[in-house]
């Protein structure tokens, strides 16, 4: 007995000295930085359900202001959070500089890149000048905050002033080399294997990083988050502007059962919930908005082609001048800008020209085809009578008396009775 409960109680102290696995969250941000993301990660990190995080992170770059609230969220959690740039083939451009540089640990899959933060600039004439003067003042404000983050986490600063300045990118051997990221690491497990065992300071506190066995537990937008997230997107909100429009103009032009109607309008407000998102330079809307109502006069107005080259002129320059540059680094690429207005121009010029020549055409068969039609009186008409109309003989009425052989045209047509009047030269 007494060997008996020995043992049990060296096997209870070995189990009782067991610590459990950390775990690592890993949160995937995809796409544009944007409200949508910045909540999701501000969110996640706030939660106490793991001890370390990792950010997979693959970006164009995005708005300005939710990359701020991520990198803070990043630098006031109490727990290491790292950056992978991954999988293979991803990239962190612009805003996803400035939230590699705020990682604990950084590390980048192999075929991947760095860099080219500098906001990007569009303007034209004076307001293009105005727009470089405001646009100095935003990237030495970059410059300035990149360089505190890099300072605080021990990054080069030169290098991440020239990301912002001079639009540098670098692939993933070369950022190790200049200390950017610490690791080139295929997957999150071969990341968390590499910090091992390394000091951090969060705050006031030193953390020693236990993550050789981590559980991962990955996290990602729910369907909703997704959704509003896909619909912040420059492009996507030009795209669905452009449906609306095309629907609307095909609603005008050709009336029926409100199929264009409906989508056209439908993609017009999920447009504007992606402008409410965005940073929106008010001319631009308003561009965008002139050029929408030119394209819909020329529906109803015979200019030859001359409101809808305004229009799309008033389009182009909205799609340009949508964004704005000083709050946000991506806008409309001329990839999206180009082949829409292409889209609209073949629209209007061939596919709407042709349903209003079509509309505007005289029947010419049924029962509309006899309205206007000319013939002869076969007879007397009082009130009522026969005429000769298209190679056949038709009962015929007339408010006017019409006498026999004299020419006639086709006012109405009732049924099989035409409502004819005497033809004159006048």
């Amino acid at each position: 007995m007494m060997k008996k409960l020995f043992l049990i109680l060296i096997l209870s102290g070995v189990l009782s000295g067991r610590t459990p696995a950390e775990v690592c969250k890993i949160l995937t941000v995809e796409g544009v930085i944007d409200p949508v993301i910045a909540k999701y990660v501000g969110e996640e990190l706030k939660k106490n359900d793991f001890d370390i995080a990792m950010i997979s992170l693959n970006t164009p770059g995005g708005l300005m202001d939710s990359m701020q609230d991520i990198v803070k969220a990043m630098m006031n959690c109490p727990k290491p959070v790292c950056v992978w740039i991954g999988p293979t083939g991803s990239r962190a451009a612009s805003a996803g500089v400035f939230i590699t540089v705020a990682a604990d640990f950084a590390a980048m899959a192999p075929a991947t890149n760095i860099g080219a933060a500098h906001p990007v600039q569009m303007g034209i004439g004076k307001e293009g000048k105005e727009n470089g003067v405001m646009m100095e003042k935003v990237v030495n404000d970059a410059v300035a905050y990149i360089q505190g983050i890099a300072r605080e986490k021990g990054r080069p600063l030169d290098w991440v002033a020239n990301a912002v300045r001079k639009s540098v990118s670098i692939d993933a051997e070369e950022a190790v080399k200049k200390g950017i990221v610490d690791f080139i690491v295929s997957s999150p497990r071969e990341f968390l294997n590499k910090i091992d065992g390394r000091e951090i300071r969060k705050g006031d506190r030193d953390i020693v990083v236990r993550t050789k066995n981590a559980e991962i537990v990955w996290s990602s937008l729910s369907m909703l988050r997704d959704f509003l997230h896909k619909l912040a997107n420059p492009n996507i909100a030009f795209i669905l502007m452009i449906i609306g429009v095309w629907g609307i103009i095909q609603e005008a032009s050709s009336p029926g059962i409100g199929f264009g109607g409906v989508i056209g309008g439908i993609s017009l407000l999920l447009a504007f919930f992606s402008m409410r998102v965005l940073p929106i330079n008010t001319v631009g809307v308003l561009l965008l908005i002139l050029g929408a109502v030119l394209l819909f006069l020329e529906v109803f107005t015979p200019t030859f082609g001359i409101l809808t080259v305004g229009g799309i002129v008033s389009i182009f320059l909205g799609g340009i001048m949508l964004i704005d540059k000083t709050r946000m680094d991506i806008g409309i690429s001329w990839g999206v800008l180009i082949p829409s207005l292409v889209g609209i121009a073949f629209f209007m010029f061939f596919v709407v020209a042709a349903i209003i020549r079509s509309q505007k055409r005289k029947a010419v068969t049924g029962v509309e085809g006899m309205i206007g039609e000319e013939g002869i009186a076969k007879e007397a008409i009082k009130e009522t009578g026969s005429v000769f109309v298209h190679g056949e003989i038709w009962r015929a009425t007339s408010s006017r008396e019409i006498p026999e052989g004299a020419p006639v045209v086709v006012k109405k047509v009732k049924g099989n009775v035409l409502e004819v009047e005497e033809k004159t030269d006048g």
